[in-house]
């Protein structure tokens, strides 16, 4: 009994000494990643990395990652014109993460995601002179100035809904309560009030899926498949 009570004291404190170590070790592992994909997407803040499951080494080892939880304040991405667009508190779940190139590479078999922008870079992305702003509900208010026959130019203003097109671009359409010109034209002023702009620079794999007006900006979703995170991108 008392070589078992000492075999089992042995297997306890070896226990214990490989967890604080696999702690250590994910730690260390949170922080590179952390200072890697700070340096990759130019980040002015350092993103929060959370590497999810016990044991990490054994993972670590096999050269798979069960999850990985990833949080920045800012990511940006642009458009075709080349304007800036923030994803402001971009939060993604990454799943069956594979470790490839020496570990300088990750590819995640399925991600989700969750951000928000803001009014004013959604303004800053739409064709000059148009602006958004919180609609009420689920809608958004689109004004502009449009340039009618005979009328000359008018401010003019609606409510409109948000899509996602593509997977990488959101449209205003569905253009209703048009003001600012009599109604028998309002189907002239369409087109100006119902824009749509594409993004680019979200890491590869993944792609817009929602969109919602709220009234402190816009609500996206993201998800993807063989969502790729490296230095290069």
């Amino acid at each position: 009994m008392r070589a078992l009570r000492r075999l089992i004291i042995v297997l306890v404190v070896l226990f214990g000494l490989f967890a604080a170590a696999d702690r250590i070790a994910v730690y260390v592992a949170e922080g590179q990643a952390a200072s890697a994909l700070q340096n990759a997407r130019g980040l002015s803040q350092k993103p929060s990395v959370s590497i999810e499951g016990f044991p990490f080494l054994t993972q670590l080892l096999g050269g798979s990652l069960d999850e990985v939880k990833i949080h920045a304040n800012e990511l940006a991405v642009t458009t075709p014109s080349g304007t800036d667009v923030t994803l402001q508190n971009f939060s993604a779940d990454l799943k069956g993460v594979r470790l490839e190139s020496g570990f300088s590479k990750a590819v995640a078999d399925n991600a989700t995601g969750t951000a928000t922008i803001s009014y004013a870079d959604i303004s800053a992305a739409l064709p000059k002179g148009v602006t958004v702003a919180y609609g009420g509900g689920d809608k958004v208010k689109v004004s502009g100035s449009a340039s009618l026959p005979v009328l000359g130019e008018q401010q003019v203003s609606g409510t409109a809904s948000l899509n996602v097109v593509g997977g990488d671009r959101i449209s205003l359409s569905g253009i209703s309560g048009v003001t600012g010109v009599d109604p028998a034209l309002a189907g002239l002023v369409t087109s100006l009030l119902e824009p749509q702009f594409q993004l680019s620079g979200l890491p590869t794999g993944l792609q817009l899926t929602q969109i919602t007006a709220e009234p402190t900006g816009v609500s996206v979703g993201v998800a993807g498949t063989g969502v790729v995170l490296n230095s290069s991108q």
